[in-house]
């Protein structure tokens, strides 16, 4: 299983994203177009939507359509601390979408090194890297690498109910 794109049905039934979300997470690849056009096919199922919506809801997901243009209109600006919050809301999907499906992956932890290179080693993650230093008094050498491992998950586990509880409200 490949970690990316995520899927639209796994964001619409935890998040909301706004349109400029969408947009980022459509420049960085972490979705395909079948995000946006399924959103745009959702809003203009309520019948208060915007041209751009209608027009990116007409496009096939998968076809090389190009629908930058359209995610340009409905976002024209993400602002600079804008995009750190866009961030850290990706980070925390990614992550989340990983936790759902880590049976999928041989070294779901290595997954997460992955994940906290690709998003520039952000230090909200640093406590369930593998490689890096424990942070909160916990010391690997008096335990079992299995009681290690679980300790990592448990901090990531940690991480999510923390973040959904700042982005699900």
């Amino acid at each position: 299983m490949n970690l990316y794109p995520i899927p639209f049905d796994f964001i619409d039934k935890n998040i909301r994203l706004s349109w400029c979300e969408v947009k980022w997470g459509y420049e960085n690849s972490l979705i395909t177009s079948e995000v946006p056009v399924k959103k745009a096919e959702k809003i203009v199922l309520t019948e208060c939507y915007t041209k751009p919506e209608l027009e990116l809801s007409f496009i096939m997901p998968g076809e090389k359509n190009n629908i930058d243009p359209l995610l340009k209109e409905l976002c024209s600006e993400i602002k600079q601390n804008g995009q750190s919050a866009i961030r850290k809301k990706w980070l925390y999907i990614v992550l989340s979408w990983l936790w759902k499906n880590q049976g999928c992956f041989d070294d779901p932890l290595g997954e997460v090194e992955n994940i906290y290179a690709h998003f520039d080693y952000p230090g909200e993650i640093e406590g369930f890297i593998k490689y890096m230093p424990p942070n909160d008094g916990y010391d690997p050498s008096k335990h079992t690498e299995a009681e290690n491992i679980n300790h990592l998950m448990d901090k990531w586990r940690n991480y999510l109910v923390k973040e959904s509880n700042t982005f699900m409200s």
